[in-house]
């Protein structure tokens, strides 16, 4: 992130006449890919470089010809966010074959935790790791045995195994805590609704439910409000997404906590990076972790907006 930064206190360059290629699993179908996408265009305006939209809809196969399509259109470097790993990393190995740089962000590739080596940089908040801090936040409020329910996003994306993967392992390092149901939700507050309200039937004395999206949470909490319980109260939720929404809640009592996404860093800084590549490629490389983003250092000090930092952050979408 301090290279990042760095990069641009020292004067970003000019880059008229040069065309990025924006190759993103979403644009337009959530506020987390609108608002990405917003970073995107600003940072290539602020270069005077002119960037272009392929939004794959969370397709692989649409990707692939997107891809294709952008190394014919013959761009200057490429931004990827890849809607999968493994196809990420292939269709990372055909723009690198082009000899342009490319900047990955959002999601690793090529089974990386983190930074692809050959990539011009990785701007990112949702790795493994950033799942696994979420977690053991929320499985630390637990003092004694307790029972959590856990919701994810899509089953077989590479979110939800992340996903996973950090509830086993948080699992192993609190072993009081019994995740008695752990169940995708599909980012669906319906599906939310109808795995929680289950959940609680199976086992009223639940106190803990940790979610990977503030939208889905909605669900979550409509469904411990059936239960005749209190959000926040009688069964704590832990969201991801640090939404209007989700600071909104967290305000309210009604979650405990909801951690940051810097959807506009994270495109932006992914420019920037490009930028850097475009223009002798002297300085960042690696990670680029967004949780050390001056959005959160100078703010809430932590990704966790809880009722004791909530004034210090405002939401991005």
């Amino acid at each position: 992130m301090s290279a990042t930064l760095d990069y641009i206190a020292s004067g970003l360059p000019t880059l008229t006449g040069k065309k990025i290629a924006y190759l993103t699993e979403c644009a337009t179908q959530n506020t987390f890919c609108q608002t990405r996408w917003q970073g995107a265009q600003d940072a290539a305006k602020k270069i005077g470089a002119e960037i272009t939209l392929f939004d794959a809809a969370f397709t692989p196969a649409t990707q692939l010809q997107q891809v294709q399509d952008a190394i014919q259109k013959g761009f200057d470097g490429y931004v990827l966010s890849p809607v999968a790993d493994s196809t990420g990393c292939a269709n990372f190995k055909l723009l690198k074959a082009t000899d342009k740089p490319v900047v990955n962000i959002n999601s690793p590739m090529c089974g990386n935790a983190d930074f692809t080596a050959g990539t011009a940089g990785f701007v990112a908040m949702q790795t493994e790791s950033f799942f696994l801090e979420h977690i053991e936040n929320a499985f630390a409020s637990c003092e004694k045995a307790c029972k959590a329910v856990a919701v994810g996003g899509f089953v077989g994306s590479d979110l939800f195994t992340r996903w996973e993967n950090a509830i086993k392992t948080a699992s192993a390092k609190y072993p009081n805590v019994n995740v008695v149901v752990d169940q995708p939700g599909s980012f669906d507050p319906k599906a939310a609704l109808t795995v929680v309200q289950d959940a609680l039937s199976s086992h009223p004395d639940a106190e803990l439910v940790i979610s990977s999206w503030d939208d889905m949470t909605r669900g979550v909490e409509q469904a411990i409000v059936a239960a005749g319980k209190a959000p926040g109260t009688d069964v704590r939720i832990y969201s991801v997404g640090g939404t209007t929404l989700g600071l909104e809640q967290v305000k309210a009592g009604k979650w405990t906590e909801t951690s940051v996404l810097l959807p506009y860093e994270e495109s932006y800084y992914g420019v920037v990076q490009l930028a850097n590549a475009l223009d002798g490629g002297k300085g960042i490389t690696g990670f680029t972790y967004l949780a050390q983003s001056p959005i959160i250092v100078d703010g809430p000090g932590s990704i966790f907006l809880t009722t004791d930092n909530a004034d210090t952050f405002t939401p991005e979408y």
